[in-house]
């Protein structure tokens, strides 16, 4: 995959289909998206998945959508290789979002109230030493609504010291 010409194909999806998430796609999808390393070539990350229907955990707590992952990252003591650690989990999430675009799986990365409150994270599986980075909410989408474009190089600003 090229990531060339990707940008102008990417929308934020509004709405999904009733189309289910197979689970062994968004396995596929992390097999590849896992390639974000850090310097200590730590994997700071777990995932923990629920369907739509998966006993209504998600109802009230985030948007309608077929499939939820919630990306969990281990909370490491030291400042530095926590920071740097995060850093690799919101690599990963935007090496997932991307290779789900090319599959046609609409991803809204997703950060809510809930996501802070230890007691509610326990009910998904959620550790003593971990936090919740994002929820990625998931399904296909039969149209993109809103079509958006990253800023081109030309756009971005360079400072000079």
């Amino acid at each position: 995959m090229s990531l060339t010409g990707l940008s102008m194909g990417l929308y934020s999806p509004g709405s999904f289909s009733d189309r289910p998430v197979p689970q062994w796609l968004v396995l596929e999808l992390l097999n590849d998206a896992v390639w974000a390393p850090n310097d200590g070539l730590r994997e700071p990350w777990r995932f923990i998945y629920a369907e739509a229907g998966s006993g209504g955990f998600m109802t009230g707590l985030q948007d309608p959508a077929p499939a939820f992952l919630i990306v969990a990252m281990k909370e490491e003591s030291d400042s530095y290789k926590r920071d740097e650690d995060f850093a690799a989990v919101c690599c990963l999430i935007q090496n997932f979002q991307l290779l789900a675009h090319v599959r046609k799986l609409g991803v809204r990365r997703t950060m809510k109230d809930w996501m802070y409150d230890r007691e509610q994270t326990y009910l998904f599986g959620v550790q003593d030493k971990e936090c919740i980075v994002a929820v990625l909410e998931m399904g296909f989408v039969d149209e993109p609504e809103s079509a958006y474009r990253a800023a081109s190089v030309t756009e971005v600003r360079l400072e000079s010291l």
